[in-house]
């Protein structure tokens, strides 16, 4: 019914943004923005971005250009759960959605016409309209043959708009992409083709095939031919399994000076991304700290564990090393972050005779015990006595929890929205 033209790309509007406003309509309609805790503009609503908010500035000059901006910190658990229920109603309209991120997601509608009896243009605005009914949300969507054709028409009439492009108008929406705007084109293959007169998607489309390899090599050509609708590209529906290295960071206002404290702000990082690590069910046999001055500047280092590990007790006496050869006393700290390296699979594990111990044995079963009541009552419910010293940290703004956790009803977590939600209309 839809022939080859059955690539969709769904991309949610000021997601985080969204999300805030959705949880308090009051705020539809106004300039917000999350990032309060790191004091940088982690996103922005629309309304913000029309005012020349934008991600990545400083919160004073924000304010400086916004006096009304409402200014949120970042709820990344709701967030999280705004995305589970977003590619939940995509996956109403087809089994085959790949999550690209957080707040967008790849879908082919091949052999879902016959069941859903629409034509494309009803398709995406059904999308559009479940999603606003049901989350509060905007989303833009686009259709076409391949994905990298689906991703330029999404983001072709944002925010809430559409675009549906088949084989017979690839050339009207290529002339109107600039090339640097082009999924997979970075800002060094732009460059490189921008110095050869290669302005547009089309003139780049025009190129023959063997001057693209040339000059861009296998990624490029392979975005060559998406652009005039051959698809490379194949649909990645399962979720990712293999990771080769894995970070936790976190900034602390005011800068402290004190080893206790830095070392549990680090020590924190280490209990979240060993988490992580089990989450995932890999080991890893290197780990990573990095200590950044108040001033921005930074000392790193990394060590070799005893062993490959997934548990941060082994892991927290090579912490400690690190730390003591990276702290300098009396200088002032504003972050921590620790990484794993040499990461592997825990089923593709080679298990060791002499490695098992009974004390092994006893560490990994309260590792497991612990991530089960973190995962029932919220990270951190039970930590490492060493993260206490993180009380030693004076109070300040920017330590104020997301305005949903003091909302919550009675036996409600702050890993879990109430269902059904009521989604108000757009008072503005």
């Amino acid at each position: 019914m839809y022939g080859d033209c059955t690539l969709l790309h769904v991309d949610a509007d000021g997601f985080f943004a969204g999300v805030e406003q959705a949880l308090n309509p009051v705020l539809r309609g106004r300039p917000v923005v999350t990032g309060a805790e790191r004091g940088i503009i982690a996103a922005a609503s629309y309304e913000a971005k029309a005012l020349g908010v934008t991600r990545g500035l400083q919160l004073h000059e924000a304010r400086a250009r916004c006096p009304e901006l409402v200014v949120l910190p970042s709820d990344y658990e709701a967030y999280s759960l705004y995305s589970r229920r977003l590619f939940a109603i995509l996956r109403r309209f087809t089994p085959r959605v790949e999550e690209y991120s957080i707040d967008e997601a790849f879908a082919d509608l091949a052999g879902c016409g016959a069941a859903l009896g629409l034509p494309l243009e009803e398709v995406a605005a059904r999308l559009r309209r479940t999603v606003a009914a049901e989350l509060g949300l905007t989303v833009s969507v686009g259709i076409s043959l391949t994905k990298t054709l689906a991703k330029l028409c999404s983001r072709f009439r944002k925010p809430d708009g559409q675009t549906i492009l088949r084989r017979d108008h690839l050339a009207l929406l290529l002339r109107r992409t600039p090339v640097a705007k082009v999924w997979g084109v970075g800002p060094v293959s732009a460059a490189k083709l921008q110095a050869r007169g290669i302005a547009s998607a089309l003139d780049f489309t025009a190129m023959s095939g063997a001057d693209v390899h040339r000059l861009l090599h296998k990624p490029g050509y392979e975005t060559w031919l998406e652009l005039q609708g051959q698809r490379v590209f194949r649909l990645e529906q399962a979720p990712k399994t293999r990771y080769d290295s894995m970070m936790k960071g976190h900034t602390f206002v005011p800068p402290g000076s004190d080893p206790r404290l830095v070392f549990a702000e680090a020590a924190a990082n280490l209990a979240a991304v060993f988490a992580k690590l089990r989450r995932y069910r890999h080991l890893a046999r290197e780990l990573g700290l990095c200590l950044r001055h108040a001033d921005y500047s930074a000392r790193a280092a990394s060590a070799p564990l005893p062993a490959p590990t997934a548990r941060d007790s082994e892991a927290a006496p090579v912490l400690r090393a690190l730390f003591e050869a990276l702290f300098t006393p009396g200088q002032p700290y504003r972050a921590t972050l620790v990484w794993l390296g040499g990461l592997e699979p825990l089923n593709l594990r080679q298990g060791d005779l002499f490695e098992e111990t009974p004390q092994r044995r006893q560490r990994e079963r309260l590792a497991e015990v612990v991530d089960a009541l973190n995962g029932r009552y919220g990270q951190g419910a039970v930590a490492p006595a060493a993260l206490l010293d993180r009380r030693l940290k004076p109070r300040h703004a920017r330590d104020a929890a997301p305005p949903r956790y003091a909302a919550r009803l009675k036996g409600e977590g702050v890993r879990h929205l109430a269902i059904p939600r009521l989604t108000l209309p757009n008072p503005v």
